[in-house]
């Protein structure tokens, strides 16, 4: 039971801190299978989605010869769709590992056709274009449930405060829920969805961080997981 808790609590760590913690050299050599599971996970807290690609890049520099072979892979894991098109077309585009790459160039392609035509937005895999799952609000930022070590979905809620450098746990969900969809209302945190360890969920809880509570509201018609929204107001 420790382990696992020691465990839970070490990729939790990496999670929140990802950017930090890939400029370290423990990062840089973990194995490629350690790093594809890093970059597809969704509770990576990022800013946006070009500081995943300057990660994946920076890993296969630090060992060229021997990784880049797994370009593709990683590539395939980071949501390039969710790049802004002016990062797509003077960093990914023109980055020699990719040029040199058919497979990365066509990913790169498919994003950016996510920006150029709208219309096919529906028919991209929801994985590629789903946000990571934190969400900000007045400056700090929330984590939503998420899964554990043994595939359990979690109801587990904490926010960071950047200013202050510190994670805390808030009032938990209801509902456990991984594959959530989260959106920032008004001032308000919206738990969308998910997946509860059994079955999808059509239920809906928002959050209000002034006083610290969970409140149920109406639910969706259809169930639904792999959401993602964000909507400050």
């Amino acid at each position: 039971m420790m382990c696992t808790t020691l465990y839970d609590a070490a990729n939790s760590f990496v999670h929140q801190h990802f950017v930090e913690v890939s400029m370290s050299e423990e990062f840089l050599a973990l194995r490629p299978e350690e790093v594809l599971e890093l970059v597809g996970c969704d509770e990576l807290n990022v800013q946006a989605e070009e500081q995943v690609f300057e990660v994946v890049l920076a890993w296969v520099r630090h060992s060229r010869e021997e990784r880049e072979s797994r370009l593709p892979e990683l590539m395939s894991k980071t949501r390039l769709p969710l790049c802004r098109p002016q990062f797509l077309a003077d960093r990914v585009q023109q980055d020699e590992l990719v040029r040199c790459c058919h497979k990365c160039r066509d990913l790169v392609d498919e994003a950016k056709d996510y920006h150029l035509m709208p219309e096919r937005r529906p028919h991209f895999p929801a994985y590629k274009t789903r946000q990571r799952c934190c969400t900000s609000i007045a400056g700090l930022i929330y984590a939503v449930g998420g899964l554990n070590s043994a595939g359990d979905s979690l109801n587990v809620v904490e926010v960071f405060d950047p200013i202050g450098n510190c994670w805390e746990r808030c009032q938990p969900m209801s509902t456990a829920r991984s594959r959530v969809g989260v959106a920032v209302v008004n001032g308000l945190l919206y738990a969308i969805g998910g997946y509860d360890g059994q079955s999808r969920l059509r239920t809906v809880e928002v959050y209000n961080p002034e006083t610290d509570t969970w409140t149920k509201v109406a639910s969706m018609n259809t169930q639904l997981i792999y959401s993602s929204r964000k909507i400050q107001g």
